[in-house]
């Protein structure tokens, strides 16, 4: 062989071991790279698995403070309850009629005191009725009076309820339209 020849196939042979050397230093770089990815893979499904986790407690959480809140409104109403009970039984047992009646509707004006206190008590408050609004006021019928003036409540059919600032029901009403 040449001496050309022999040099340029040591050439080819040492360019073929950087090659394969290269490819070997690839090889371990990728596996190196893909067990960092199965590791942050790993990290990432255990986040997702902890997210889910959390999500299922603070729903059973949330729940959990909503019913509380029922069983709350509920056990303030039982008084009132009693009341209703307490002045249809007491009334039954009069016999004159007349102080039946009016005892009757003593103990419903007591009762719904002690109902409006527990709404309260509960953010639950009556609508103002000072001057027409149609965001809390709902019109029902149109009416012409000399007494009121123009888009003036004249009557109110229905009260309406907020709880806290938030609408329950408008007030149904009757407006002056002249």
């Amino acid at each position: 062989m040449s001496k050309k020849k022999k040099k340029q196939t040591q050439e080819e042979a040492q360019q073929q071991e950087v090659q394969q050397e290269t490819q070997d230093i690839n090889v371990e770089e990728l596996i190196k790279q893909n067990e960092e990815l199965k590791q942050k893979l790993d990290e990432a499904l255990r986040a997702y698995a902890k997210c889910e986790n959390d999500k299922k407690i603070l729903k059973k959480e949330t729940d959990a403070l909503v019913e509380y809140a029922y069983e709350r409104f509920a056990k303030d109403l039982l008084p009132v309850l009693d009341s209703l009970e307490l002045a249809i039984a007491h009334a039954k047992e009069i016999e004159n009629k007349e102080e039946a009646f009016d005892k009757l509707v003593e103990g419903v004006e007591l009762t719904l005191k002690k109902m409006l206190d527990v709404f309260k008590n509960h953010g639950i408050e009556p609508v103002e009725h000072e001057e027409f609004n149609p965001e809390i006021h709902q019109a029902v019928q149109h009416v012409s009076s000399e007494e009121h003036d123009e888009g003036e409540i004249v009557d109110i059919y229905q009260k309406g309820y907020k709880l806290k600032n938030k609408l329950l029901r408008p007030s149904m009403v009757t407006i002056n339209k002249k």
